[in-house]
């Protein structure tokens, strides 16, 4: 199912514009429309414009791995749900639909157990997006100094203890929410992903298609990016294997 709804928060958010955003909305709705009445090629090639002209949205990226899902281009569905999740991981629709995807690839790579404390933590960092994380600091505040309004100008000893505690509260909670928009943040920009686009891809032990091949990949598989040296990008596994692509091969979440 496509989504519709924060159309207009979709436009507000545009990295940069090149055209008017009534003429965005409206191709944007076009595009929804081609969709719903399964034109696919259409809608995909009317996001991709979108996303070509520097537009970008989690919804707009999810539509788009909609429209791919329906005409069975699995690696591109799977590419763009997960930027979907890197803008919004609480994108509920794109996670659930990922899952989807993802059962129709080939490879079956067990990851290395996490500890327990490691996995808390991401739960904690994706609880919101970057941009949730960040609007709650000011709110955290304003809350805070009136707290200490409280302490500073009422009489009731009850009445000051509640807004010496809550300013202290709203202190540590404006702090951590930067903290873990910090956090967000260095999740988007630092590290990346990519997804393999070929329907089968072999990964060498260096950066030369002469050097001996380790194993063999399938359409759909994420990889991490540790290194890039001219064409070739180092990548490793959720087992710990790695090795080297092309990168004419992925695409990069």
């Amino acid at each position: 199912m496509i989504r519709f709804y924060m159309t207009f928060l979709f436009l507000s958010f545009l990295s940069f514009s090149l055209c008017s955003q009534e003429e965005a909305l409206s191709r944007f709705q076009a595009a929804n429309q081609s969709y719903e009445e399964a034109q696919y090629d259409s809608s995909i090639a009317a996001y991709q414009a979108l996303l070509a002209e520097g537009y970008s949205a989690a919804d707009l990226h999810y539509n788009l791995a909609n429209a791919y899902f329906k005409t069975n281009q699995i690696a591109s569905a799977i590419l763009h749900y997960e930027k979907a999740l890197k803008i919004d991981p609480t994108h509920e629709d794109a996670a659930f639909n990922l899952k989807l995807a993802n059962e129709k690839t080939i490879d079956r790579i067990e990851s290395i157990p996490e500890l327990f404390i490691y996995r808390w933590w991401k739960t904690i960092v994706n609880l919101f997006s970057y941009d949730q994380w960040a609007t709650f600091i000011p709110f955290l505040l304003i809350i805070g100094l009136l707290g200490f309004a409280l302490y500073l100008f009422l009489d009731v000893m009850a009445l000051r203890k509640l807004g010496f505690y809550t300013a202290l509260l709203c202190l540590f909670l404006s702090l951590l929410s930067w903290f873990l928009a910090h956090r967000q943040s260095h999740y988007l920009n630092k590290t990346q992903f990519a997804i393999v686009m070929d329907p089968t891809v072999n990964i060498n032990s260096s950066p030369s298609a002469g050097s001996s091949k380790l194993f063999v990949l399938h359409e759909g598989t994420k990889l991490k990016v540790e290194e890039e040296k001219e064409k070739w990008i180092k990548v490793s596994l959720p087992n710990g294997n790695e090795g080297w692509i092309k990168k004419s091969l992925v695409g990069v979440i």
